[in-house]
């Protein structure tokens, strides 16, 4: 088989051959670009990510670790029946029933699962970083155990029944076959024996597990339960979902649970977005009602209940204010074991134009049943509707990360339908810590106005040297990037991406696998642009700023060698230190992307600024060998 390089070689000399024939040109050119978009497509990949940013936050928010885990006495065993599936707010497991919390609660990573919310096992602690990130062989990673249970009042008893669901990979990473899911039972002379166990294996739907609780050394005072998973503990990965446990007694395993619950969060009612500018949004004016959706739809899975009555309703709220109530009136579920979708109608409903540059909207989905159920968690769900400084179609969490390698030019470009004339001022990109360390190895932030796969063209329009990914610990793993740009049309098209100095090394950008964005996905490897064929959306943010202001900390912005810049507000004049002695270039920029000031300088310069605005700034150092670090500064 050609590679890929070879043969865009081969379409351009037979380009030449035939010029004289522009349709038969044509023809075969589109062949050979289906040819290397079927060679190159198999350069994508999904990868395991490096750690967990949002158990990193959550970690830090706890000044003491230990609270997030408590111990358990005899005294406050709990008694039957246990039941959990993971639907309360969270990330880590209710304290009120586990001990430990090294699993992660969350609503992202389990594929239709049976209740909204899952507790991840993976190869990461509690603070959502490895269990040991020079792990090269598999060994025990989470652990999920049970508060103490009061089975001594029940010995004898043969009703006795555990059942929970569980799924390999979900949405995550697949865990190996030398991987595994394992749960324990500790007997009376404090001994854990296995009771049941599966090695890994690639996604499937949730299945159900049954175990009959008869052996005498299970039954007394003090009883407790536990999962655990072998994994490689060097990263997030090797992912198995567990949802609803339960340990009751019950006349057969089947009938244990009845339930009508929601099993996914809603990401946003905007049409293109998950979150976009808001003086973007209001510069829609009679077309914003266009932007939004017309229902809100839920999904609902049944669990041994025939076809019941419920009431579907949504709320939207505003600082506690309720802006929006509707409900879709009395609908009826499916039968047991099947997932519904029904649609809660906005009634024309947009969000409020309102004097700011940036807000929020709290919107929250719930159904009302009078029946009786087995968890009252589980029927409501919650979401953010954010307008900030940029445009997201991504959820904000990533799954897994996307990487693409190939012999030359690796390029990915995200494509965005911006509403208003504003200034692109960079994007947040998260960058995942895989296996190897990416983190000093150098990209360019770049944007182009056009890009046509067909055509195999592209318009560059502005390009940021020589970036580094850096250390992932920033919020939700996004980093933030400058490229100052203008954009002078009220409303057009923008691609934002990246290109790689580094063509065969997977340089792993977060992928949201619950949502889908291929659409608006483009890469281009050895010659060729290609759209891409992963399910999911870039975690690429495009950040828009002039209008307002623009919140990025100096500590924010991407560098590639370190400065001194004082003072910082500054009056008449700043003082730049450099590291070095190479003869070097700087130029102050503004909000608008033009350069108002440029010189030489070699390892300290006073720049006198006293002729220049008020107002925010960025100054870039370039030295001789190309390399450039921004800085933001304010002059008073």
């Amino acid at each position: 088989m050609l590679t890929a390089k070879k043969m865009f070689v081969s379409s351009r000399s037979m380009n030449k051959i035939i010029s004289h024939n522009f349709h038969f040109r044509k023809f075969i050119l589109g062949i050979v670009l289906s040819l290397v978009s079927f060679v190159t497509s198999a350069q994508e990949s999904t990868i395991p990510l490096g750690t967990n940013p949002v158990l990193i936050e959550a970690s830090k928010a706890i000044k003491n670790s230990s609270a997030i885990s408590r111990s358990s006495a005899i005294d406050d065993t709990l008694i039957l029946p246990f039941v959990d599936d993971f639907s309360r707010p969270g990330v880590y497991p209710f304290d009120s029933l586990w001990m430990d919390s090294s699993v992660f609660i969350n609503t992202n990573y389990g594929d239709l699962p049976t209740t909204i919310g899952v507790a991840t096992f993976d190869g990461l602690n509690q603070h959502g970083l490895p269990h040991n990130p020079a792990a090269t062989q598999d060994s025990i990673g989470d652990n999920l155990t049970s508060r103490p249970i009061d089975l001594g009042v029940l010995s004898g008893d043969t009703s006795i029944w555990m059942s929970f669901f569980y799924q390999p990979q979900g949405l995550g990473d697949v865990p190996e076959t030398r991987d595994s899911l394992v749960l324990q039972f500790r007997d009376t002379g404090g001994v854990w024996n296995n009771v049941w166990a599966l090695q890994g294996k690639a996604d499937t739907a949730f299945q159900r597990a049954n175990i009959h609780v008869l052996d005498a050394k299970y039954f007394y005072r003090g009883f407790q339960f536990r999962f655990y998973n072998i994994a490689t503990v060097n990263g997030n990965r090797d992912h198995w979902n567990l949802d609803y446990v339960i340990l009751r007694r019950f006349g057969a395993p089947n009938d244990s649970i009845l339930d009508n619950a929601l099993i996914y969060p809603q990401k946003s009612l905007l049409t293109e977005f998950t979150a976009m500018p808001y003086p973007h949004y209001k510069s829609l004016g009679a077309q914003i009602p266009a932007a939004m959706k017309t229902d809100l739809t839920d999904t609902m899975y049944t669990i041994n209940y025939g076809i019941s009555s419920i009431l579907p309703t949504i709320e939207i709220n505003q600082n506690g204010a309720v802006l929006f109530s509707a409900n879709a009136g009395s609908v009826q579920t499916g039968g047991s074991l099947t997932y519904t979708g029904y649609p809660i109608p906005l009634n024309g409903f947009t969000y409020p134009v309102l004097g700011f540059d940036s807000t929020e909207f709290q919107v929250k989905s719930f159904y009302t049943f009078t029946g009786s159920q087995s968890n009252l968690h589980n029927d409501t769900s919650y979401f953010t509707q954010t307008f900030k400084n940029y445009y997201a179609y991504d959820d904000g969490t990533a799954e897994v990360g996307y990487g693409i390698t190939g012999n030359t030019d690796v390029e990915l470009a995200y494509k965005f339908d911006v509403k208003m004339r504003d200034t692109l001022v960079g994007a947040q990109i998260y960058f995942n810590p895989v296996g190897i360390d990416v983190s000093n190895t150098l990209f360019q932030l770049v944007a182009w106005s056009a890009l046509d796969v067909n055509s195999n063209t592209d318009t560059r329009i502005r390009t940021t040297y020589d970036l580094k990914p850096g250390i992932n610990d920033s919020i939700n793993g996004f980093k933030t990037f400058i490229l100052i740009l203008q954009l002078w049309s009220i409303k057009e098209l923008i691609f934002i991406g990246i290109e790689q100095n580094e063509p065969t090394v997977q340089y792993g950008i977060g992928l949201d696998k619950n949502t889908d964005s291929r659409s608006k996905m483009f890469y281009h490897i050895d010659g060729f642009w290609n759209q891409s064929n992963v399910k999911g959306s870039w975690m690429i943010r495009p950040i828009f700023g002039a209008r307002y202001p623009f919140t990025i900390g100096v500590d924010e912005v991407n560098n590639n060698f370190e400065f001194n810049l004082y003072p910082n507000p500054a009056t008449d004049e700043i003082t730049i230190q450099l590291p070095f002695e190479k003869k070097s270039k700087y130029q102050i920029i503004n909000l608008v992307g033009e350069i108002i000031q440029e010189g030489d300088m070699t390892n300290s310069k006073t720049i006198s600024v006293e002729t220049i605005s008020s107002g925010i700034y960025f100054i870039r150092i370039t030295n001789e060998n190309n390399f450039s670090s921004i800085k933001k500064f304010v002059i008073n």
